[in-house]
């Protein structure tokens, strides 16, 4: 920046400030606070080196004195400068930036620093920050390097220093060409062509220009880096719910429709399941059960895991896995008893409402599962009170429909024993235990291949 001021005499004059590099080139002679001597560049640059590698964001000061009645700067009215000093500026890293940077770090995101700063500057900041990098890059050497070199150079430098608008826009172009998801985070008029190239052009709200705010996807309220990490766990936190809710949905859904095609198929007269029971089913559990899922407290640890890959299906092989597992173990348990009801003398409606209670406790006892799709459960079975209020309302209407004559005649249901309780109990309770087993058993296996 340079500014040009008059004073009291008339006298014109110009005062000048910038990066060190750049003052001392336009100085040619400098003030030590008496009299004046020959510029020293070489000496100057040490110092601000030094300023610099303390962490310090260092600017340089210079003025001239210019003709009598000038009103208006010219270039040339910053050449041959006077040069005054140095002065280094500290702007401490806020403790939670430090704490939200080692989160990515564990999280498999990576944390670039651009920045218009001195390179020992900048990574001195970064070494402090807890960014991984080897080293740091200026913007005259990213300018004579070429795409391939500077791509071979973002696989281990995180740190970019003195850099152009140009600069900045040219390293996230890089970047998603190697398919990688980049956000950028920027305030200034020189970030807008970075944020407008990102994937996630993020400006800052408080201190961002409105450039910057028209060249982003989203505006940052609090101007807070540890914001966006908080955002990226609760992204997480809400696609991992969405996957809990297919979860959940699809293998019992499945086990419903298996159960009326496989009466049809095996030709029984009187299907386990009535599409009265299916319907009653489908909305009890639908509300009662699978919509506490979308208040599942945010599980732990979610930020130590990878990003998903961009092509990830939906559908995890796991899940598919499990759909199929959970679906055909529902039925058959389901079929089974039924089958040993009637063989055993009990009539059709009270085998039918037993069938229909095996259903639904099947769908109780598996909600608990899919609290996590890869981690152990046992631990966290209570967390959700709105889940444990949803099964007691369930149960609750379970029992309503099975012990009141007016609900028996509606649906066709009947009252059941004791003892037909303690096996549904006991056959639907497996499926907890079972999946809580697979779960285990691809830990235990997952570990021994990482450690191979």
């Amino acid at each position: 920046m340079a500014t040009l001021h008059q004073d009291d005499a008339g006298n014109s004059w110009v005062y000048v400030k910038g990066s060190p590099e750049i003052i001392s080139k336009l100085s040619s002679m400098q003030f030590n606070g008496k009299d004046f001597s020959r510029m020293d560049p070489e000496k100057i640059l040490l110092v601000a080196e030094d300023m610099a590698s303390e962490g310090l964001r260092v600017i340089a000061t210079a003025y001239r004195k210019l003709e009598r009645g000038k009103t208006e700067l010219e270039d040339v009215d910053v050449d041959e400068l006077i040069f005054l000093g140095l002065q280094g500026m500290i702007d401490p890293p806020r403790e939670e930036v430090k704490q939200s940077i080692f989160k990515c770090n564990n999280a498999g995101i990576r944390v670039i620093m651009i920045t218009g700063d001195h390179v020992k500057t900048a990574h001195t900041i970064a070494r402090q920050l807890g960014i991984r990098t080897e080293g740091a890059l200026s913007g005259s050497d990213i300018e004579i390097m070429t795409d391939e070199e500077l791509i071979k150079a973002l696989r281990s430098v995180s740190v970019f220093a003195r850099t152009s608008p140009e600069d900045k826009s040219r390293i996230v172009g890089l970047l998603k060409q190697q398919g990688e998801v980049v956000a950028v985070t920027g305030d200034g008029i020189n970030d807008a062509p970075a944020l407008e190239n990102a994937d996630i052009g993020v400006a800052m709200g408080r201190s961002g220009t409105e450039v910057a705010k028209e060249a982003a996807d989203m505006v940052l309220a609090d101007d807070n880096f540890s914001s966006i990490v908080n955002a990226v766990e609760e992204g997480r936190d809400v696609y991992s719910k969405i996957q809990k809710v297919i979860l959940w949905t699809l293998p019992t859904n499945a086990a419903e429709g298996l159960a009326i095609l496989a009466a049809v198929l095996l030709g029984f007269a009187a299907p386990p399941l009535l599409p009265l029971h299916i319907l009653w089913i489908n909305t009890v559990t639908a509300l009662g059960l699978g919509v506490s899922m979308t208040v599942e407290p945010m599980e732990k640890r979610l930020l130590n895991r990878p990003p998903r890959p961009q092509k990830e299906p939906l559908l995890l092989p796991i899940i598919k896995r499990r759909i199929i597992t959970v679906a055909l173990l529902m039925v058959t348990a389901t079929f089974l008893l039924y089958i040993f009801n009637i063989n055993n003398g009990m009539d059709i409606s009270t085998s039918q409402t037993i069938a229909l209670n095996t259903i639904v406790f099947f769908e109780i006892f598996y909600l608990f599962n899919c609290k996590s799709i890869h981690e152990n459960v046992f631990g966290q079975m209570f967390s959700n009170r709105y889940m444990l209020l949803g099964i007691s309302i369930v149960v609750s209407l379970q029992m309503f429909i099975t012990y009141n004559p007016t609900m028996n005649m509606i649906l066709r249901t009947s009252p059941i024993r004791l003892i037909d309780w303690v096996v549904i109990i006991i056959i639907t309770s497996s499926i907890f235990f079972l999946i809580e087993l697979e779960k285990y058993l691809q830990k235990m296996s997952n570990n021994k291949q990482i450690n191979k």
